[in-house]
């Protein structure tokens, strides 16, 4: 398997590479991920190539046994580029995104996509037959900093002829979108606007200010240009070898459709960093990150970034525990991850991450981070044949729909509201019960419980598959917001929840948006926020009720049989403890076991066996008995503060 760190030969002297290519020997590095950002030193001035850095590094590596995923450069354009051609995206106001960082450059941009299409060529036909390297990365991190939507003009004539092949005549597009309100009607594709500064943005800055339906076509239009831009990258490799090819995604990001950006990726990987300047993570948003990455293909995943230090660009982040850096990697593995690459070897002197720590300090000096690593190492050979080609068995699915992460956030709904959270708060709570959960697209069948919480914008064929999966003894979790809007982001002439009404036995009277929590008692009991339809059952059976505001003693939270199979409405946001209480209804319902463990222990199946990991920093005894197999000994329960075990699965 993988294993391996992220490494920037540019950045260090000559005569430090040996040293250093020594020392990830030492530590059981097999492979190093380089050069995706290096365009300037491979093209120094426009049209004059020089490899000759990168060839003698990777001669270095070669000779400690260390191979290369080799990374294309164009996440970072050089200044030759943009001094001679207008590469930079413009933001809503129309001013460009400046040239200083990374990722400034426009996917549509014609200058750009031919001036990567030629570095790419170059190199892809410089190390076609270099055995050293044995997988390609396409760019970095598509999308980062706000960079997937520009608003220039080659967007907008790209966006117009985009229109076009889609809805073939201007009347047809007006007529689907509902033009005719405030007079927004196009006369022809020309006319078409990008979704932009407006009149009425005022000051509510997020305010989305647009026709609905432009809005969400731009979306699938911004994300679909960089889906192009990386096919494009795709297909010159693939003219040159038939090594595999991916690229780094981030998690829980949603500007672009991932699984349309994975589609023609060999593999899938991603930058995993739990802890940064910017706050820490929950452990169960941080595995429900590695399941949306697995989700994208339904395959196993590489992560390419996985932290390695105290993480952050102006000020640090908080410094991984001892123990913890080893969980956050078999976290990983327990997930569906078939190799591991550190970010970064040793941490930079210059340039904006310098407070971006990696497995050595600045002074390359090797201390407690990288024995841990090298110990984590030794261990993950130990049992890589539990970890390459494994699959994991899911009973249930989390269906994430990038329409509507898009269309959530177009219309909010209510103040508070955001769809990823809404999915993470169902997440979280199969993941406290133990019970393996994939986040995936609609392949229904394999799963006992199917949630599509808020999936607003359905289409006509995919509400029928639904609907055949519950007749079929499926078991379905709605929740409020579902089931009322087209794939043009128009709402349906349908009583609430609109195409699910029929299967859900019921009928919402109307909702609230309450600005207080409200009670809700009956097997289910707790508080409500967020949003509440007010439920009126016709078929459906009443699990709990409001105990406040108004609607006193209505509906919230329901359960109606269809065929062999269930459907629950969930008709208002719920508080955690009562969403727990909620699965545990649904999984007894579709006969799922859940696995008890003590609070922050995550233990995740993996066929007869089980990861189980403590996310704890202190001691934990975990009611599980079996052989480990990182010892070899018997597991009696007892873990050390960010302890991991694999162990061969029985209960006590």
């Amino acid at each position: 398997m993988i294993f391996g760190v992220d490494y920037y030969p540019e950045h260090w002297d000559g005569s430090e590479w040996k040293k250093q290519a020594a020392l990830m020997r030492e530590a059981g590095f097999n492979t190093v991920r380089m050069g995706e950002f290096a365009w300037k030193l491979f093209e120094k001035n426009e049209g004059e190539f020089d490899f000759s850095f990168m060839d003698e590094a990777i001669e270095v590596l070669s000779a400690e046994g260390i191979k290369v995923i080799l990374g294309t450069p164009t996440a970072a354009p050089p200044k030759w580029l943009v001094n001679k051609y207008d590469i930079l995206m413009r933001d809503k106001y129309g001013r460009p995104r400046g040239w200083g960082s990374r990722r400034e450059a426009c996917a549509n941009n014609p200058h750009y996509t031919e001036k990567s299409k030629i570095i790419v060529s170059k190199m892809a036909e410089h190390y076609k037959d270099n055995p050293n390297i044995i997988a390609w990365q396409i760019d970095n991190e598509f999308g980062c900093h706000n960079s997937t939507r520009c608003y220039c003009d080659h967007c907008r004539n790209a966006f117009s002829t985009w229109l076009e092949e889609k809805y073939k005549t201007v009347e047809n597009l007006n007529e689907k979108w509902g033009t005719v309100f405030w007079s927004l009607q196009y006369d022809s594709f020309d006319d078409i606007i990008l979704p932009g500064y407006n009149s009425c943005e005022g000051d509510w800055g997020n305010a989305q200010s647009h026709n609905p339906g432009l809005d969400l076509e731009y979306r699938r239009f911004a994300s679909e240009s960089w889906v192009n831009y990386q096919n494009m990258q795709i297909d010159i490799l693939k003219n040159y070898t038939d090594l595999p090819v991916t690229h780094n995604l981030m998690g829980h990001f949603s500007d672009i459709d991932y699984r349309k950006l994975s589609k023609n990726l060999d593999f899938v990987s991603w930058d995993n960093y739990p802890e940064t300047q910017w706050g820490g993570s929950e452990y169960e948003y941080v595995s429900m990150a590695h399941e949306i990455m697995r989700g994208v293909k339904n395959k196993n995943f590489v992560v390419m970034e996985e932290q390695a230090g105290p993480a952050g660009w102006d000020v640090l982040g908080k410094t991984p525990r001892p123990g913890q850096l080893r969980l956050w990697t078999y976290q990983a593995i327990a997930h569906g991850c078939e190799g591991i690459v550190y970010f970064r070897f040793r941490t930079a002197l210059f340039g904006m991450e310098q407070y971006w720590y990696g497995v050595l300090d600045h002074d390359g000096v090797p201390r407690r981070r990288y024995y841990e690593i090298k110990k984590t190492g030794e261990e993950l050979r130990g049992i890589e044949k539990y970890i390459v080609n494994a699959e994991n068995k899911y009973d249930a699915l989390i269906v994430k729909s990038y329409d509507n992460v898009w269309g959530h956030d177009i219309k909010r709904h209510s103040a508070g509201y955001n769809y990823e959270n809404h999915l993470y708060s169902f997440y979280k709570a199969n993941a406290r019960l133990n019970v393996n959960t994939a986040v995936s697209d609609g392949d229904y069948g394999k799963y006992k419980v199917v949630y599509m919480p808020a999936y607003n914008i359905i289409s006509d064929d995919e509400a029928e598959k639904i609907k055949d999966y519950v007749r079929g003894g499926g078991v379905l979790v709605l929740t409020f917001r579902s089931g009322t809007r087209d794939m043009f982001n128009n709402v349906r002439p349908l009583s609430v929840p609109g195409v699910f009404a029929d299967i859900a036995g019921i009928e919402v009277d109307e909702f609230d948006a309450p600005k207080r929590e409200v009670a809700i008692k009956g097997e289910i009991t707790g508080t409500a926020s967020i949003w509440c339809d007010i439920i009126k059952p016709h078929t459906a059976e009443i699990i709990s009720r409001y105990d406040g505001e108004y609607y006193k003693g209505r509906a919230a939270v329901t359960v109606n049989g269809l065929g062999k199979g269930k459907v629950y409405y969930v008709g208002c946001g719920l508080d955690d403890p009562a969403m727990e209480a909620l699965v545990r209804n649904i999984f007894a319902a579709a006969d799922i076991p859940v696995i008890k463990s003590p609070g922050g222990v995550e233990i995740v199946k993996r066929g007869k066996n089980a990861f189980v990991l403590n996310h704890n920093e202190y001691e934990v005894s975990v009611p599980l008995t079996g052989k480990s197999l990182l010892s070899g000994q018997s597991f009696g329960g007892n873990m050390e503060p960010f302890g991991v075990d694999f162990i061969e699965l029985s209960f006590k």
